[in-house]
């Protein structure tokens, strides 16, 4: 079972940072969930909101600022106490993927927008990951259904993951040709996941944060959970996996 990191390591560092990323590297961590909006330039950025008021001292809609004036926020507001600026701003994805080249895979999630919004994000998508070399090591997920129409239209190479929360989502996952089942943990149980196995669907279980409920997913043989400390998840899983 694998341990991904949630916004990078929200619970611990600033999330959805380099920083953050940096951090949960630190520590062994080498599988990521992320976020991605896009700028007032068009560039794939990594934040969960689409505004910058809750993680950064700044305010207004992601998509009313450049990259480059993004990258000037500090984006320390939420989460636990960080010493350091260094790192801690909000960065486009390709600044990201070039400072965590340790990692071994990431999930790329894309939250529901107006479709020209999603249209636009899955050509973006698709060119920074043109084939299916480059996107070896990335699943894209999104609840949004017309993200996954449309990258299985234009990128069909790409893996793509859907964030559920529907107690039987696997006629949606099979319809979209998606590989990857998010679920939330308040609805994951055996059932669904001898299901997804059975289909051949890996099943990504989010906001993991307890330790007997990781221990209960392990029984359960899902592909990974995604928690806040995965200082925390990746020893506990380590031991439960000797």
């Amino acid at each position: 079972m694998l341990v991904i990191g949630h916004r990078g390591a929200a619970g611990e560092a600033p999330e959805n940072t380099i920083a953050g990323f940096r951090h949960a590297i630190e520590r062994g961590v080498r599988h990521f969930e992320l976020d991605v909006q896009m700028s007032e330039d068009e560039k794939l950025v990594v934040i969960h909101d689409n505004k910058v008021d809750r993680t950064s001292y700044s305010r207004g809609r992601v998509n009313q600022f450049s990259a480059a004036d993004l990258a000037k926020m500090d984006a320390r507001r939420s989460g636990p106490p960080w010493p350091r600026k260094k790192g801690a701003h909000i960065a486009t994805l390709d600044a990201v993927l070039a400072a965590t080249a340790a990692t071994k895979s990431y999930q790329i999630e894309v939250k529901s927008a107006r479709r020209s919004v999603i249209e636009h994000i899955a050509e973006q998508i698709a060119q920074r990951f043109p084939t299916r070399q480059a996107a070896r090591r990335v699943v894209i997920t999104s609840s949004d259904l017309k993200l996954h129409a449309c990258l299985q239209d234009i990128a069909p190479h790409l893996a793509r993951g859907l964030v559920s929360l529907q107690p039987d989502p696997l006629e949606t996952l099979r319809q979209y040709g998606c590989g990857y089942l998010i679920a939330s943990a308040a609805v994951c149980n055996s059932y669904l996941v001898s299901r997804a196995r059975k289909a051949g669907i890996k099943v990504s279980v989010w906001t993991v944060n307890d330790p007997q409920t990781i221990k209960n997913l392990y029984r359960l043989n899902v592909h990974s959970v995604i928690t806040d400390y995965p200082s925390m998840a990746l020893p506990l899983v380590g031991s439960l996996m000797r």
